[in-house]
């Protein structure tokens, strides 16, 4: 045994001396360890896009180290990330310098700046790829984070409608819709901003959808109020570690796809649970004594007086199809879609209303105004108020 123990402590100690002769300190773009890509949102000429170098460890001496702009990059980067990028060009920024010094006795470089000429257009994503070519000191770069792409973006501008007890709003177009029966991949997505979290058991402040079939929602008794949650049925993810606040617009989106429920904040991955390969069903009308409900825009429950949002909704959408993670990261940089674009099957903007009075004989709500569906394919959502308010948003 002894004999065994001590050929084991060989093979550990072996194994451990390999292991730290593996490890060699490295320049690396600070940002590029964390992801390859950075967003950086550009209002007016003169705003800066800034990133910096890093050593692994500290250094003793002044180390310098040279970036260049490597628009051969651009495709690859287009391909990674699913997104249709523009080569920034060299007329629209200053590169003011393209070198950096970490200062000995630190491992962190003073900022390299990039200054914009002149505002960008709204719409599009501009790509600048970068990479370490030259350093000057002894530590050897770091190929896996030495490359940084700088993604700009202009902000979007738009409006978001209220939603209250006196303004929710449900889509008939969806009511008793068989080809809306039993889909296997659904997506709801859209921009809400919080007046008031409900502070009534139980707690629920409806985004869209409809409960027990498949609805994005803040709180539940099981959460904080200000915890945004997707839910189908028994599936009930919620993003427990990221609570969300009053007077703050945020993109939220909920991906069924054929084998989990997948939950995502402001376009990032937050948490997912596998299901059983159920179906999703949009066309579905609740019914109980105090009324009926379908899929609903700030409401979706029969319960509760519909447990309705306190706050306002922006570009709402419903696809047929589960977007990926570089999908929904780019609808929520880009904010505006192509209402054509493919399995996108309801899009409401919420930024203007037409006036209209009838009854809708499924909810029996009188239906006072109404917002067009920007498909074409005519699932306009039907609201209570006669003139809603409208909030001004940048995103």
């Amino acid at each position: 045994m002894k004999r065994i123990w001590a050929a084991l402590a060989s093979v550990l100690i072996l194994a451990g001396c390999q292991e730290a002769a593996e490890y060699e300190p490295s320049i690396y773009i600070t940002e590029a360890q964390r992801e390859q890509a950075k967003v950086v949102t550009i209002s007016a000429a003169g705003e800066k896009a800034r990133f910096s170098i890093s050593a692994s460890q500290i250094v003793d001496r002044d180390t310098r180290v040279t970036v260049e702009v490597c628009p051969e990059l651009l495709e690859s980067y287009n391909i990674s990330s699913g997104r249709s990028s523009i080569l920034l060009d060299e007329t629209l920024y200053d590169f003011s310098k393209n070198e950096a010094t970490i200062k000995a006795g630190t491992n962190v470089s003073d900022d390299i700046e990039i200054t914009m000429n002149q505002p960008l257009d709204p719409g599009k994503f501009y790509c600048l790829p970068l990479r370490i070519v030259h350093t000057d000191g002894s530590m050897p770069i770091l190929a896996s984070s030495s490359t940084l792409y700088l993604v700009l973006r202009a902000p979007a501008r738009g409006k978001g409608v209220y939603i209250g007890s006196g303004n929710k709003y449900v889509v008939p177009g969806f009511y008793n819709q068989s080809d809306l029966s039993a889909l296997p991949e659904v997506t709801l997505e859209c921009r809400v901003y919080v007046e008031n979290f409900q502070n009534n058991n139980p707690y629920i402040s409806s985004i869209m959808g409809l409960e027990g079939e498949v609805c994005l929602r803040f709180g539940d008794v099981k959460i904080d109020n200000n915890v945004f949650q997707v839910c189908k049925g028994d599936y009930q993810p919620a993003a427990t570690a990221s609570p969300c606040s009053i007077g703050k617009w945020y993109h939220v989106a909920g991906v069924w796809s054929r084998s989990t429920l997948r939950i995502y904040l402001d376009g990032q991955f937050v948490t997912e649970m596998k299901h059983k390969g159920e179906t999703v069903n949009l066309s579905t009308v609740h019914s109980s004594p105090s009324g009926k409900i379908g899929f609903g825009l700030g409401c979706a429950s029969i319960y509760q007086g519909n447990r309705p949002l306190d706050g306002y909704l922006a570009e709402a959408r419903v696809w047929t199809r589960a977007l990926s993670a570089n999908e929904i990261a780019n609808v929520k940089d880009l904010v505006v879609v192509d209402p054509q674009s493919p399995d996108l099957l309801a899009y409401w903007k919420m930024d203007e209303c037409e006036k209209t009075n009838y009854q809708d004989p499924n909810s029996s709500w009188t239906i006072n105004n109404k917002i067009v569906d920007q498909t074409g394919h005519g699932y306009d959502a039907c609201g209570l108020s006669g003139n809603p308010s409208f909030k001004e948003a940048t995103w």
